[in-house]
């Protein structure tokens, strides 16, 4: 697509929340991607239940100007940290090994997407788990930062559609 192209149409900004609903705080990505659907978001933004799709996800790449995924990233810090990590600054050169399409990872998935030349930009939101065990309710320190952390994306998404150019 020529960059004339983009320009003359509307951005298309997908906003996948990513977890399984199952196991407590892994959850986070989908339990954010709900709260977002009830907040006022511009048409040009598409929210997306994820669940554990793996590879069904990158249809969602090639579809979009911009990706935001919302995921439980557990980096060992305290429960209910937020953070926010450009996909351009993640090392997406090396796949793991014998990756089974049965448990591919968010992390294969940009890979895959990269490799295939099908990588939008893209921002990740992780979210710190007190709990990962067998159970639909977040923790309480997750569930603390689920408000603020749907305002954080919803802040970045409009500040991404009011810019003149993504790339």
């Amino acid at each position: 697509m020529s960059m004339t192209t983009r320009r003359s149409r509307k951005k298309r900004v997908i906003v996948l929340g990513v977890g399984n609903l199952l196991l407590r705080d892994d959850g986070v990505g989908i339990h954010a991607v709900r709260k977002l659907a009830t907040m006022n978001l511009p048409p040009e933004v598409e929210v997306v239940d994820g669940g554990t799709a793996g590879l069904g996800l990158l249809s969602y790449f090639e579809e979009a100007d911009m990706v935001v995924l919302i995921d439980c990233l557990d980096a060992g810090t305290s429960p209910g940290t937020i953070y926010r990590i450009p996909v351009a600054e993640l090392d997406l050169d090396h796949a793991r090994e014998a990756v089974s399409l049965h448990e591919m990872q968010l992390r294969d998935v940009l890979v895959l997407a990269k490799r295939l030349g099908k990588l939008p930009p893209a921002v990740v939101y992780g979210v710190q788990p007190a709990a990962i065990a067998w159970g639909t309710e977040l923790s309480p320190e997750v569930a603390d930062v689920l408000p603020r952390l749907a305002d954080l994306v919803k802040s970045d998404v409009l500040s991404w559609l009011n810019k003149e150019d993504l790339f």
